[in-house]
């Protein structure tokens, strides 16, 4: 079964929602299959032609994950995202003092520009607009209201590791890290995958999108916090 075809049948019925603390380790990309297999062509075609193989191959991506992708995932908490963002909490009266306007600033002396994503920083004051507007905004909005999934959909993603642990992965990394800095109490993550041994584990017979549904509310509730 592809990654794909499970997303399109299941729809929202592949969204779990946990306790962001709950989930510990960053897994990675949601195709590390893919992934793999483009940086294997880099190393025999020109770029041109990798950019052209790129959707097919992400297309093929499979449910199931080879075991040889789950090894060494660091914490949640010891990523760099992680830290940017706890730091910039630390240093929200003084946002020159942050590592991130720090990072930001030297790209800026070095490259003309700082970049977010698609966001160009062109100045000093743009960076402090985005780190105090937006990203302390951000921050603000999910500590008032908690995940509000008008704004922002369905985004974030994670895979089931072989004990049945969610791993995050894959868009939704900088909300993801603020609700578990923000010991959020919900979170919705959508499943994008499963360790071999898991599917093994817990499916009898051929892998099927109903068979891994019917098995989603098990891996949710293993993500929660306990009541009291």
């Amino acid at each position: 079964m592809k990654q794909r075809d499970f997303l399109c049948a299941a729809g929202d019925r592949a969204v779990v929602w946990v306790t962001p603390a709950k989930v510990t380790h960053q897994f990675g990309s949601k195709w590390p299959v893919g992934r793999a297999r483009i940086r294997t062509l880099r190393r025999v075609l020109p770029q041109a032609a990798v950019n052209l193989a790129r959707p097919a191959i992400k297309r093929a991506e499979p449910f199931t994950i080879p075991h040889t992708f789950f090894e060494t995932k660091p914490p949640v908490r010891d990523t760099h995202r992680y830290r940017l963002l706890e730091d910039l909490v630390a240093n929200r009266t003084d946002l020159r003092a942050s590592l991130w306007f720090q990072e930001f600033s030297g790209d800026l002396a070095s490259r003309g520009a700082a970049s977010y994503k698609r966001r160009r920083l062109h100045s000093e004051a743009e960076i402090l607009e985005f780190l105090g507007s937006y990203m302390l905004g951000l921050i603000e909005s999910l500590r008032k209201t908690g995940f509000d999934v008008a704004k922002s959909g369905f985004e974030a993603t994670a895979v089931i590791d072989a004990e049945g642990n969610l791993m995050k992965t894959g868009s939704g990394n900088h909300r993801f890290c603020i609700a578990t800095l923000l010991d959020l109490p919900r979170f919705p993550l959508v499943i994008v995958g499963a360790h071999e041994a898991w599917v093994r584990r817990n499916i009898e017979g051929p892998l099927t999108v109903e068979k891994v549904v019917a098995q989603l509310p098990r891996v949710e509730a293993r993500h929660h916090r306990p009541e009291g």
